[in-house]
């Protein structure tokens, strides 16, 4: 077998995973019933929190607000963008379909539970420094969810997704 087609029969089914990802990303994005539904579980969840942490907090469609302050999750705050980008790196990358899961378990799992963090964060921010919750918002956590998003792709890069090298 010649270099290019090991070449190819490596990379071609990983670009063709990748391939299938990104539209998987664009059709749950421009699916409304999807997106609320996901905006609301995160939603109940971050309230859930809250009101562990003593916060009397309820939702409303998909907003958690409280008689002190509010916040909505909108489609750009689930953190589906970037855990699409991170599920398109790993699909990417030509390695064993079992590593490739392990990969999207560790990124939907980890990107979830920062988000998480994120929205709580958020609304304490909120509630005790209003005045900042704009740059924490738009600024720091944004830088951090893909330093998080990063990190977990070199970690599972580094871990699990072996790459055979070609002859």
């Amino acid at each position: 077998m010649t270099a290019q087609r090991t070449l190819m029969k490596k990379w071609i089914p990983s670009l063709l995973a990748a391939a299938g990802m990104l539209i998987t990303l664009i059709v749950l994005a421009s699916n409304g019933t999807a997106m609320n539904s996901i905006q609301r579980l995160l939603a109940l969840i971050s309230s859930a929190i809250l009101n562990v942490l003593g916060q009397n907090t309820e939702v409303i469609g998909t907003t958690v607000q409280s008689s002190v302050f509010g916040i909505s999750v909108v489609t750009a705050c689930t953190g589906i963008f970037i855990t699409g980008l991170f599920l398109i790196a790993v699909a990417a990358l030509p390695t064993r379909w079992m590593a490739k899961l392990i990969g999207a378990g560790i990124g939907i799992g980890g990107i979830f539970l920062v988000n998480i963090v994120r929205l709580v964060s958020l609304y304490f921010i909120g509630v005790h420094w209003p005045s900042f919750l704009e740059q924490a918002h738009q600024l720091i956590w944004q830088s951090l969810l893909i330093v998080v998003a990063v990190s977990l792709w070199l970690l599972w890069a580094g871990r699990w997704a072996y790459v055979p090298r070609s002859n």
